[in-house]
């Protein structure tokens, strides 16, 4: 069984498709609602599976596996009593040898249909044929702002003003219309550099570029609170190039209210982050990682870099040691969206033939409502409802209400995310960096929760007692949610993948490798930081591994 055969399930359920290959669903017009539950964290190794078997990709009872062999898995009580998932099967990520693919990206799209595929090609015909295309058209509309989690001008939408929009934050006043042609707009592309302190991201760096390329504005900026991580490597920060900064953030704001005005639009990269830390709230927003594709389609976003190299021609953020430049990222954005308006429409994106699940069950004739509950509620921008969580509990509260009012719900449980591994106390990571050179200031903080943001490669084992922890909290999330599911509901929980710390960690050596060997003979790399043919056969058979996750199917009787 493989992801693709779930979400096509989702989709026969709740549609009128042929039959599925490989299972028999009697009576699939009872079914009312369909829960996808994504459960990361879970993997056949737990549950005692033995993939190298001739039977591996047969349903097994793991309750007896349970009993005889033990482990943390015995803490799963609920699961087997209350909902009913007495068998689990392995279930295959999509990738290659080498990789494994997103398993949220391939659980939540699907093919397009033939008719689906000639009215977007029609679409694409008509797109040609627009003589000439303004900054407007590339303007973020107020539902795109509410989904990338910009701040949002009150006048915009007063009736979702959030409290952390307080007394120290900025506002472009709206401009009342005098007459019936407005001036033009004029485009300012912005980028930030930023640290990180006891109260989060905070601005160490502003740039303003103009349509011409030129600086309108470039300072250093001295944080409100002690720095805690200068983020060296992406802001090229130090605390000798800020040695003698003396400007503030209300300083910085009173000079973007003499340049920005109800007539400018804003240019940038995922420019929600830079906001945030610039403490301002436009309305007018041009954001090249949307305007621009990423290979994949949505919802994927390209990188600065990238788009820079591949339409611009243009290296970018090319020194690890000096970080990003927001002067030269500003300027790339600047040009990126110049560059846009001399080209029909639909340049610089990737025509996709899949579309969102959630817009899938929309089509039907029937149509299907659908709700997504994550921490990420960027995988859900086409389903009807996003409630975006910060905890399971905040899930588990989130769901009742979900499934009673629409057809299909996608939900994520993490608190067993730690069986896959955590991220590393301060004095792990401090151990890590010793003999380096990196500098890491004694009072870093370092994320140890489910937010964390580390790569897979950089996470530590967690110890039994804490994996222990983290099922008997998703079993008892588990029967609170199969407890409010009302009948004929059916359920597919998953974890997608397996662990993949081993596919990270062998990746990120063969990065490293190959940058080295763009530069050196093999000779001069040191023998311990080689990736060759051997090392390749090890990273398929890790990739091979990490792809195998588990699935439970049932129904609420």
């Amino acid at each position: 069984m493989c992801e693709k055969d779930l979400r096509d399930l989702v989709v026969f359920v709740l549609t009128e498709t042929p039959s599925l290959p490989w299972i028999q669903v009697l009576n699939k017009f009872k079914i009312e609602k369909v829960l996808l539950l994504y459960v990361a964290g879970l993997d056949p190794a737990l549950f005692h599976l033995n993939l190298k078997s001739p039977d591996a990709h047969k349903s097994a009872q793991w309750t007896e596996r349970a009993k005889k062999l033990g482990g943390p898995v015995t803490e799963f009580g609920h699961l087997r009593d209350y909902c009913g998932c007495e068998e689990v099967s392995v279930v295959m990520a999509a990738g290659d040898k080498f990789r494994i693919f997103s398993p949220t990206n391939t659980l939540l799209n699907v093919p397009l249909s033939n008719s689906e595929k000639v009215k977007r090609d029609n679409e694409r015909k008509n797109q040609k044929a627009v003589k000439s295309v303004k900054p407007e058209n590339y303007m973020m509309s107020l539902e795109e702002m509410r989904e990338s989690e910009f701040p949002i001008p009150r006048y915009l939408d007063p009736k979702n003003v959030p409290q952390e929009l307080g007394k120290d934050w900025i506002e472009t006043p709206k401009l009342e219309k005098k007459t019936l042609t407005p001036p033009p707009k004029v485009m300012i592309a912005l980028d930030c550099e930023m640290c990180r302190t006891e109260d989060g991201l905070e601005l160490t760096r502003v740039t303003l570029i103009d349509l011409k390329g030129n600086n309108i504005l470039d300072e250093l900026v001295k944080p409100e609170k002690p720095i805690l991580d200068y983020l060296t490597q992406y802001s090229g920060m130090t605390a000798t190039r800020l040695e003698g900064v003396t400007t503030r953030l209300a300083d910085v704001q009173k000079k973007l209210q003499g340049i920005i005005d109800y007539n400018t639009i804003l240019v940038g990269h995922s420019l929600e982050n830079d906001m945030r830390v610039l403490k301002l709230t436009h309305p007018f927003i041009i954001d090249t990682s949307l305007i621009y594709h990423h290979t994949r389609g949505p919802p994927y976003r390209p990188g600065l870099k990238w788009l820079a190299q591949k339409w611009l021609q243009r290296t970018i953020q090319d020194n690890s040691e000096r970080g990003h430049d927001s002067a030269e990222d500003a300027l790339a954005c600047m040009d990126l969206i110049i560059l846009k308006l001399s080209k029909p429409p639909a340049f610089g994106e990737y025509t996709q033939e899949q579309e969102s699940l959630f817009s899938r069950l929309a089509r039907f004739n029937i149509p299907r409502t659908s709700a997504l509950i994550d921490s990420d509620a960027f995988a859900g921008q086409s389903a009807t409802k996003v409630i975006k969580t910060n905890s399971d509990k905040e899930v588990v509260d989130a769901l009742p209400g979900a499934i009673k009012d629409h057809s299909f719900v996608w939900a994520r449980l993490r608190d067993i995310e730690i069986n896959h591994g955590k991220a590393p106390t301060q004095q792990q990571q401090l151990s890590s960096t010793e003999g380096q050179g990196q500098e890491v200031s004694a009072a870093t903080n370092v994320d140890t929760g489910r937010a964390s943001k580390i790569s897979s490669a950089d996470k530590v084992q967690a110890t039994e007692d804490e994996i222990r922890e983290g099922i008997r909290s998703v079993d008892e999330s588990l029967k609170y949610i199969f407890e409010a599911l009302p009948s004929r509901t059916a359920v597919i929980l998953t974890s997608g993948q397996g662990d993949h710390r081993e596919v990270s960690r062998m990746q990120l050596k063969q990065k490293k490798f190959m940058e080295l060997f763009k530069t050196k003979n093999l000779s001069e790399i040191p023998e311990e930081e080689w990736f060759l043919e051997e090392d390749e056969k090890k990273l398929e058979a890790a990739v091979e591994v990490a792809k195998s996750g588990v699935c439970f199917l049932t129904i609420k009787q």
